[in-house]
């Protein structure tokens, strides 16, 4: 179980980089390259169904700011949370 715990842990913390990476080359718009596509391809599909929701519940005013990396690294949050009682078995 702590082989499992582990490897999820290594996977939240590579996509939580990733995101950051992903947010700090959004404010700098780098020439698109293999690289920021490979990292597009890993970061949107868990950002786009966010987006959706966000837009749907949130009132226009804060439809102006992209909150879907900051929701998204809540939500990881909370998942190791919730996670984190199963590495000690």
């Amino acid at each position: 179980m702590r082989l499992i715990m582990g490897l999820v842990d290594l996977v939240l913390n590579l996509f939580s980089l990733c995101l950051w990476i992903y947010v700090i080359l959004s404010w700098i718009r780098p020439a698109s390259n293999r690289w920021t596509e490979l990292l597009r391809s890993i970061v949107e599909p868990v950002l786009t169904p966010i987006r959706n929701f966000l837009r749907q519940h949130l009132p226009g005013q804060l439809q102006m700011f992209d909150w879907s990396p900051i929701a998204c690294w809540l939500m990881i949050s909370l998942l190791r949370q919730l996670l984190s009682p199963l590495r000690y078995f």
